[in-house]
């Protein structure tokens, strides 16, 4: 009995042997089959879907790859904005003054460029604090909007970013109008002098809310001439 199912038993090993490699070969295949790149309109079209949904990072992860595989095709440029453009409107400005300034520096000449430095002043401009407090971004988005209007004179945006520079204008005033008042109170005349003709130099053209010219006389009327100019 032994003996004659020994064939038998030696025929399945055998088959099991042969099999046994087969199928670690194609799953081994399946491991490593690269996965299949969909084309650039259906990325991006999915990624747009993903920013109406509000899912940020999704979205911004689509895109990326948009640019990723398809660094030469329009849609890696529509990307790029789409990346800024979202980030901004999450109030992301650090990330979306990024993507602006990457978008100028890719497509000077391109529309969009002249829209990006407008986006950039406006993230500064969005940030701006209190007259009180500290103004970085109030300079910062002063100096972008002067850039854009003279620029871009044509953009539609130009009126809107007279607004806003007058806007950024009067709390940089009013900042040191602030100082020069803090200045004045503790009787150091001289600092609040060069505060006050400062602002009448630079900023003859803001509502103060109260007389400027008086708050000159009452600070630099025990100051020499010769120090009432400012070093700011």
């Amino acid at each position: 009995m032994s003996v004659s199912f020994c064939p038998m038993i030696t025929g399945m090993r055998y088959q099991h042997i042969i099999i046994i490699p087969f199928i670690l070969m194609s799953l081994f295949g399946c491991a490593h089959k690269p996965e299949e790149i969909k084309p650039a309109q259906v990325m991006f079209q999915e990624a747009t879907q993903l920013a109406k949904e509000k899912k940020v990072d999704k979205a911004t992860e689509m895109f990326m790859e948009v640019r990723t595989y398809y660094p030469g095709h329009d849609l890696a440029r529509k990307s790029l904005i789409a990346i800024a453009d979202l980030n901004f409107e999450e109030k992301l400005y650090d990330e979306a003054m990024e993507s602006y300034k990457e978008y100028r520096l890719l497509y000077p000449t391109d529309l969009d460029a002249s829209d990006s430095l407008y986006k950039i002043g406006l993230c500064y401009f969005n940030q701006i604090n209190s007259y009180d407090r500290d103004q970085t971004n109030t300079a910062q988005a002063i100096q972008i909007l002067e850039e854009f209007i003279r620029t871009y004179p044509d953009s539609p945006y130009v009126g809107e970013a007279h607004e806003k520079l007058t806007e950024a204008r009067t709390t940089m005033a009013k900042h040191y109008l602030y100082i020069g008042k803090f200045y004045l109170k503790n009787k150091n005349l001289g600092a609040a002098c060069k505060r006050f003709n400062y602002l009448k130099r630079q900023y003859p053209d803001v509502d103060y809310g109260e007389d400027l010219d008086d708050l000159i006389a009452k600070s630099c009327k025990d100051v020499p001439e010769n120090k009432t100019g400012s070093s700011e």
